[in-house]
């Protein structure tokens, strides 16, 4: 797996890929929201972390059930994330007989690229700490050959985007219900010593 420079903060998803692809139409659910915040290469495939614009949210003392009143109201920010794989699809133009039910290709007419969410992430932030709530893949990606590693760098990718101190994460998750905690100890996480709920890595 090929890793690459991070981009260019709040570089447009869709610019990215119309410059990997040149001259394509690029498909993709609200293609002016999304963010590019890494990008990587399986193989010869480029791979797309993207988030949506940070929004302001209301704190609230209990939001995240084991963590102090003073974190929670501190996670003030949150994103949402996915990693798009591109699926291209080439275009013709026919001409076609109908009266001999046959056809014939007369010209190319591009590329159309449509970006595929293999799995999606979210995450809360202050100043200095940050939830990583969840980062996993869909069913369809799961169980491939890398996976993990790919999982590894998309959640990566997130935390280099909180730019905090310190992240918390809870040590399960449904997705992923064997070797979950031998997973997070790759990433640098532990047993939090002070919420015993929780797993963090500074």
């Amino acid at each position: 797996m090929e890793r690459e420079p991070l981009p260019p903060r709040e570089s447009r998803l869709t610019e990215t890929v119309a410059r990997d692809y040149p001259g394509s139409e690029i498909l993709v659910s609200f293609p002016d929201s999304w963010q590019l915040v890494h990008r990587f290469r399986r193989d010869n495939t480029p791979l797309y972390v993207a988030g949506f614009p940070p929004s302001d949210e209301q704190t609230r003392g209990d939001h995240f059930f084991g963590l102090p009143k003073e974190i929670n109201r501190s996670l003030s920010t949150y994103r949402h994330y996915k990693l798009f794989e591109p699926h291209t699809t080439h275009l013709f133009q026919m001409a076609w007989n109908t009266y001999s039910g046959e056809g014939r290709i007369i010209g190319g007419q591009g590329l159309r690229v449509h970006l595929q969410p293999l799995g999606q992430a979210q995450m809360w932030k202050g100043d200095t700490d940050g939830v990583i709530w969840e980062c996993y893949f869909h069913g369809t990606r799961r169980g491939g050959i890398n996976w993990q590693e790919e999982l590894a760098v998309f959640w990566q990718a997130v935390e280099r985007d909180m730019g905090v101190k310190r992240i918390f994460t809870q040590p399960h998750e449904p997705t992923c219900e064997k070797g979950y905690t031998d997973f997070l100890s790759r990433l640098g996480y532990a047993p939090s010593p002070d919420y015993e709920r929780w797993w963090s890595k500074k």
